[in-house]
């Protein structure tokens, strides 16, 4: 998903500066292989990997963001704690470059995610391979 929804960084970019610009607290993170999916295996077995979550508490919003994106399995859990929700398994991403790109417009820069996550993890690694 963080590679192949080029209107993904949009949505979420867009969500982002509506709650810089209202002073709003940020109620939406990307959790990418989170932990909280070991507890759903008839789930997980239908994920491609890396999974991604989108987590929030905006079920509304959820649900909009749900109808924008392909692929996508919508799902409800309860946790202790926000770190507990956004707690990730260590996962390297390795995104290879298209190629050929044919739209009018560059393909979005590697890494457009990372001001989703939460906290940043160190135990991920990131790189990408393919023609430059």
């Amino acid at each position: 998903m963080l590679d192949e929804e080029e209107h993904f960084n949009e949505l979420m970019c867009e969500r982002l500066r509506n709650y810089g610009e209202r002073n709003k607290e940020v109620d939406f993170w990307l959790v990418i292989e989170p932990k909280f999916l070991d507890k759903f295996p008839d789930v997980t077995k239908r994920l491609r990997r890396p999974a991604v979550a989108l987590v929030s508490t905006n079920g509304t919003w959820i649900t909009f963001m749900k109808l924008r994106l392909d692929r996508v399995l919508e799902g409800e859990f309860e946790a202790e704690t926000l770190e507990e929700a956004l707690s990730s398994n260590p996962v390297e991403l390795n995104f290879g470059k298209p190629e050929k790109w044919t739209a009018p417009y560059s393909k979005y820069e590697y890494g457009w995610w990372k001001p989703f996550l939460f906290p940043p993890s160190e135990s991920m690694s990131v790189r990408t391979s393919g023609a430059p």
